[in-house]
């Protein structure tokens, strides 16, 4: 499951202040029966012991009531920290924009290497995608992805050319598509599995490539795969 580290106070307002200056990415997981995810944030500003404030609430995204328990992720260069917290009443910053407003968390937060929150890992349910190679459309579950590249697994044995050019199609939990070329950098057979032939892909976005579906589950799937870590 890999390793986390308990922050102290000092070092956990260490990782916030560079959080803050840097923009680092934030999400906030609901702990809800809907477990909504809101993304795209970063942090605002804090202050020690007391509160978290954190911008980029988009206008389509209602604001959750007060009192709502809340997992924060946020990713910094190749960490991963996260926190429960409860939601306090919201706030406004200069320009008038919405602020989410988190209560000092009571638990000390965690914090992770990237490499060990995989996305779509085993004790996760794999997406389904569609591959375009060599003017054949394959089914694949995709076991891993990150912001460069993507892990193919394919229940057919396949003789695959390295650097060989394909096109992958998916539809992603939250119901965006995602369509994205790509170039086979690794080929493995592992015989016995029901899906065999396994593919590494590095991703080739064109200028014209919406990437936003890609990061926001990634983000999704991170904060799943902490709280996992965290329930552990």
């Amino acid at each position: 499951m890999g390793h986390a580290s308990f922050l102290s106070a000092p070092v956990l307002e260490q990782f916030l202040h560079q959080a803050r200056l840097t923009r680092a990415v934030a999400s906030l997981r609901l702990q809800a029966a809907n477990a909504r995810l809101l993304g795209d944030l970063r942090l605002h500003d804090f202050s020690p012991g007391a509160a978290l404030e954190l911008a980029g609430l988009h206008a389509r995204d209602s604001i959750p009531a007060e009192g709502t328990a809340v997992t924060l992720t946020i990713l910094l260069g190749e960490e991963v920290l996260t926190l429960e917290s409860l939601l306090l009443p919201s706030a406004h910053d200069e320009a008038g924009g919405t602020l989410l407003r988190l209560g000092w968390p009571g638990e000390a937060a965690r914090l992770h290497h990237r490499r060990d929150v995989r996305v779509a890992g085993p004790d996760q349910t794999p997406l389904k995608v569609r591959v375009s190679l060599g003017g054949r459309q394959l089914e694949a579950l995709l076991v891993n992805l990150t912001e460069t590249g993507v892990g193919l697994a394919l229940n057919e044995p396949l003789m695959v050319d390295l650097h060989a050019q394909v096109d992958i199609d998916a539809e992603l939990p939250d119901g965006a598509l995602l369509r994205c070329p790509g170039e086979v950098l690794h080929l493995t057979y592992l015989e016995g599995q029901d899906y065999p032939t396994r593919l590494g892909v590095v991703l080739h976005p064109g200028a014209d490539t919406d990437l936003e579906p890609i990061h926001r589950f990634i983000q999704a799937r991170r904060t799943d795969r902490s709280q996992s870590f965290r329930q552990s």
